[in-house]
């Protein structure tokens, strides 16, 4: 009578382990004709030799038995395979032995001489508590899974998280063999992480350029663990007959009785690397619900894989932009020939600039994962990159700003470029507030001309906060007003920096002027510039140590005024000290 006991899905398997071969028998054809896979064996140390090579669910063991008895055998055997279930046969002399075995998480003990019922009845007991544990034992590897996922993304770089992930699917896979094979960040580097000491925690790092991407494959037969026993098996030798990528798919470790469980780092169509695991042939870990968890843990590593991936794309884009400006800066200070020369320069800055905020905005949002949030950056990005293209294009004729006046709303122009500067580091620490008016001003600018000024105005005014030791606040005012009766607008900045005197104010706007060792001093006259394009008129009010206020006045501009991009003959710049 079969009673096909199962753990997991699969046949419940015990060792049974003691010194008198009628008991052996006994027990074997009790278990055996109800559905258990038994194993035997005559002593303790014959039956460690059986563990390490191979997995049991249960070991049911004789305590009184020569060489090494079974509560040692039970503690060596924990050892090697922590889940195996311990059952004790005992005679009466042994009893108070087999009580203080249960307290250490033995499942049971069984009298000598036992009944035929009674065996089976203990092992029954025995499977229906494992299977128990074995639920509570999922819900535990589920919880550290999502710990693994939440401390997936405090790693950035590569190396990190391979380590990071091997470690972990060592745990989870119950063995002490393993590998992780991955691209690194250049072109056709492999590395390879990998440990085949149960006793030893290190990890052995190898990383080698080959002859080309032997990741470029299609991995649609990838989505399930492949299980092989030799190189030739491997999908990916099949696909390339390279011995070349044989000591990254074999591990060192690898026995030619061994089987290797490879689990693909996968997502869509793109191979990022192999966790390979090592298990001896007849061993039953690394199957069933354990393959299933590891394949849960692959897709996690291969999503924070490619995380990563894209930070450090984001990371090298941001580094050369941050390079170009550097040398941008530096041809604007050699700029000798002329002042427009410069304010080419100072253009390209600012454009970049607001490019490298929206980058540093993908980023952080990138680390946080917040996907929804990334297209409004990118299309930012874009936009100003097309600034960069019109203002190029613009520089045949060098004798004025060239202009592109289109209808915009002047409140929410000033709003993003302040959302942008927020997050730039000259900011932090400032309080940059926005009192927008209570109408909606529209009017017809030059809108990347615009974010230039914006950007210019509020740079300086957080330039004179940070020189100000003796600043109460630091803070930045921006205000918009609207006047519908004479259909003008004006914009007032405001800071708590340390303000100019009357001969310095003399000089702002008017030439080229900086308070600063490293300033260029065509900030300003760029501000001037863009101005007199809008046919404005500035106000600059600033005493020492008591911040500075500009204040531009506009006229209200419509797509059918005469000359909107033509510039006043002379426009009013007022200073009040």
């Amino acid at each position: 009578m079969s009673e096909n006991p199962q753990i997991e899905g699969r046949a419940v398997k015990i060792l049974v382990v003691d010194d008198e071969e009628i008991v052996l028998f006994f027990v074997r054809d009790a278990l055996e004709d109800i559905g258990y896979q038994i194993e035997l064996s005559n002593n303790g140390l014959d039956a460690l030799s059986k563990i390490e090579k191979e997995y049991f669910d249960f070991v049911l063991t004789d305590i009184r038995m020569p060489d090494c008895n079974g509560l040692e055998l039970a503690r060596k055997a924990r050892e090697i395979l922590p889940s195996v279930g311990i059952i004790f046969m005992t005679g009466y002399a042994n009893l108070n032995n087999a009580k203080d075995a249960i307290k250490e998480g033995a499942y049971d003990y069984i009298m000598k001489p036992f009944e035929l019922n009674e065996i089976r009845q203990a092992v029954r007991n025995a499977v229906k508590k494992k299977q128990k544990d074995t639920e509570k034992t999922l819900t535990n590897e589920l919880n550290r899974l999502s710990d693994l996922n939440q401390l997936m993304y405090t790693v950035s770089d590569r190396k990190s998280l391979m380590r990071l992930s091997l470690g972990f699917a060592l745990m989870q896979g119950k063995t002490g063999l393993g590998s992780v094979i991955f691209k690194s960040d250049k072109e056709n580097e492999f590395g390879a992480i990998t440990t085949g000491d149960r006793s030893d925690s290190s990890f052995e790092e190898t990383f080698e350029v080959l002859q080309k991407d032997y990741f470029d494959i299609d991995c649609d037969a990838f989505n399930a663990p492949i299980v092989i026993g030799s190189l030739e098996e491997h999908p990916i030798y099949r696909a390339f007959s390279d011995p070349e990528i044989a000591r990254f798919l074999i591990p060192r470790w690898f026995k030619e009785d061994y089987r290797l469980v490879n689990i693909a780092l996968k997502r869509g169509p793109k191979l990022y690397g192999f966790l390979i695991l090592g298990y001896p042939e007849e061993s039953e870990a690394g199957r069933g619900s354990e393959l299933k968890l590891l394949g849960i843990t692959a897709s996690q590593i291969a999503i924070s894989l490619e995380n990563i991936i894209l930070l450090e794309e984001s990371r090298n884009a941001y580094g050369r932009l941050k390079d170009l400006q550097e040398q941008t800066i530096q041809l604007e200070k050699m700029a000798t020939r002329g002042q427009m020369s410069a304010e080419i320069g100072h253009e390209l800055n600012n454009f970049l600039a607001v490019v490298m905020a929206n980058l540093s905005l993908m980023q952080n949002h990138l680390k946080n994962k917040n996907y929804d949030e990334l297209d409004k950056y990118v299309r930012a990005v874009i936009s100003n990159l097309d600034n960069i293209k019109k203002f190029t294009d613009g520089l045949a004729d060098f004798s004025k700003i060239e202009s592109n006046f289109q209808e915009c709303d002047i409140n929410v122009l000033i709003s993003d470029v302040i959302e942008y500067l927020k997050v730039q580091s000259q900011f932090q620490g400032i309080d940059i507030r926005f009192e927008s008016s209570k109408h909606e001003i529209r009017s017809m600018a030059d809108t990347s001309q615009m974010q230039q000024l914006f950007y210019n105005l509020l740079n300086n005014a957080a330039n004179a906060i940070r020189e100000f030791d003796g600043a109460r606040t630091r803070e930045i005012t921006v205000t918009t007003k609207y006047n519908r009766d004479d259909s003008q607008f004006s914009i007032m900045v405001r800071d708590s920096g340390v303000g100019m005197d009357t001969a310095l104010l003399e000089k702002a706007f008017k030439e080229r002027f900086t308070t600063r060792e490293s300033g260029h001093g065509f900030g300003l006259l760029v501000c001037r510039r863009i101005i007199e394009n809008h046919a404005g008129k500035l106000i600059v009010d600033s005493k020492t140590g008591h911040g500075t206020t500009v204040t531009i006045q506009f006229p209200v501009k419509t797509c059918t005024d005469p000359g909107i991009s033509s510039v006043p003959d002379h426009p009013v710049a007022e200073t009040t000290g």
